[in-house]
């Protein structure tokens, strides 16, 4: 598995630009164990630092290239894994790549139209279908997350999400300024692929 250093490293690229704060929520290293390490990836030229927030350079990621293949080298060879990663691509994966489409877009007369989120009886079957797939996510990375405990992490913040769109924050479905259901599930499916040695799917 990775160190903490290289678990600060490995997260810039499931976020491309964070402060530490946002690694440490992400990750789950404290604020305080991922300041320094950050601070020594710039020296090291790793990572670049603009007002407070960092993001990963090319030698940073290639630094993680020759990394990863020890590190996750039994997770690899698993034949469980290669099964739970091919089920998560063509099933929950896109389900709720669909889910976010109709959350975004309602049909009026047969046009898609943007969701104004006027119908609660509309978002709610939503919201009640994301749930399900997002029960049956858990399960279906259960051999990831038995073997990453960050996978499961990604699945607390993902429950995290639903319930603050089911008390009516909207924007938790698939908003990009807030930690939503669409912006952790995209870190969450960047991480499995980087564990797994899988490209994203086109």
């Amino acid at each position: 598995m990775l160190d903490p250093d290289q678990l600060t490293l490995h997260t810039l690229t499931l976020r491309q630009l964070a402060t530490a704060a946002q690694i440490s929520e992400i990750n789950g290293q404290a604020e305080d164990a991922v300041a320094p390490a950050l601070d020594q990836a710039v020296t090291d030229g790793l990572v670049l630092s603009a007002r407070g927030a960092y993001m990963i350079t090319p030698a940073g990621r290639a630094r993680l290239d020759e990394v990863y293949p020890a590190a996750f080298a039994e997770i690899r060879a698993s034949s469980d894994v290669a099964a739970a990663m091919d089920s998560f691509e063509s099933g929950v994966n896109r389900q709720v790549l669909e889910l976010t489409t109709e959350w975004q877009t309602v049909q009026v007369d047969g046009t898609p139209t943007p969701n104004d989120h006027g119908d609660p009886e509309y978002d709610a079957r939503v919201l009640d279908r994301l749930g399900r797939v997002l029960e049956k996510t858990r399960k279906v990375l259960g051999p990831l997350a038995a073997a990453d405990p960050l996978v499961e992490r990604f699945t607390d913040r993902l429950d995290a999400a639903l319930t603050r769109a089911e008390g009516g924050e909207t924007d938790y479905v698939s908003g990009v300024r807030v930690d939503s259901v669409h912006t952790v599930w995209f870190q969450m499916h960047e991480h499995v692929l980087r564990l797994t040695g899988r490209e994203r799917p086109e």
